[in-house]
């Protein structure tokens, strides 16, 4: 889904992405004409590889996320902002995105936990 930054306006819209992988739920607006605010629930299923013993296992994601996207750069301190520069906010490519950020995180599988544990 994606909707050109012009076409959001200040009121909070709700929206809903279903695919295969993943499902996820928000909100977003726009902050100014270069700023818009998305918030929203991921529930993903996913394969990750244990960073200790280099298992592959499924887990769930299943993760709050705030962030605002920029139309062309972004001036400013806060780090989550994601900068586009054709004019329009893509949804499918930002879940896409913080799906493959999780997966790039130290993850370890339930096997090390418990040999951690004891």
């Amino acid at each position: 889904m994606k909707i050109e930054f012009r076409k959001i306006t200040s009121n909070r819209t709700p929206f809903t992405l279903q695919r295969e992988l993943y499902r996820c739920e928000g909100n977003f607006r726009k902050l100014s004409q270069k700023l818009v605010e998305i918030d929203f629930h991921l529930d993903a299923d996913t394969s990750l590889i244990c960073d200790r013993c280099g298992v592959l296992y499924d887990e769930k994601i299943d993760e709050n996320i705030a962030l605002k996207v920029a139309d062309g750069c972004f001036e400013g301190e806060d780090l989550d902002v994601i900068e586009v520069f054709d004019h329009c906010v893509d949804f499918d490519a930002i879940v896409s995105g913080e799906i493959e950020a999780y997966r790039s995180d130290y993850h370890i599988c339930e096997k090390c936990k418990e040999i951690e544990g004891e």
